[in-house]
């Protein structure tokens, strides 16, 4: 009986795994491609802070490599049944460890410093107001900027995570076969 019970078991693990697999795959994708928005969104002199997202379970971590350079994928660990099941409403963190990710991110004040070399991303000009990342006044002059001001304070508080986290749970939704 112990025996028939054990394979029991296993088999409703096994259809319980089938059945949350494409709400883990939605919420990994979801992960990743906010990731990837952040990315495009967000500065990018020599692209190490494009490169030093890391996308974080309460398990794994995955890690941008840091390397300047054009943005790299950044795939999320996937999370197990358990840390899907029992995890409290948050599955993963995300978050730049670049030394300077509290400037870029617009969440602390900094003077502004031209590091050197031209960005990655197509140069704005304009007449820098008060040394602060971003703020530009319109017109020409030799200053650059390669995200708006607020720019990761405006994607995370104005719903664009939250459209993009819906995108794909809606998606694993409608892949989940009953």
């Amino acid at each position: 009986m112990a025996r028939r019970r054990n394979g029991f078991m296993q088999l409703a693990e096994k259809l319980e795994s089938g059945f949350l697999a494409p709400f883990i795959l939605g919420v990994a994708q979801s992960a990743q491609a906010v990731v990837k928005d952040l990315q495009e969104l967000g500065p990018a002199w020599s692209g190490t802070f494009s490169n030093s997202w890391e996308i974080a379970s309460a398990s794994k971590v995955t890690s941008g490599s840091g390397a300047a350079g054009a943005p790299q994928r950044l795939l999320a660990p996937i999370l197990t049944v358990d840390e899907f099941k029992f995890k409290s409403e948050l599955k993963y963190y995300i978050a730049n460890k670049a030394p300077h990710a509290d400037v870029a991110l617009d969440l602390v004040e900094s003077s502004y410093r031209y590091p050197g070399f031209e960005p990655i991303k197509t140069a704005q000009r304009g007449n820098r107001v008060s040394g602060i990342r971003g703020d530009l006044s319109i017109g020409s002059g030799p200053n650059r900027r390669t995200a708006p001001l607020d720019w990761y304070t405006t994607y995370v508080r104005g719903g664009n995570i939250d459209k993009r986290i819906s995108t794909y749970m809606d998606q694993a939704l409608r892949n989940v076969k009953l």
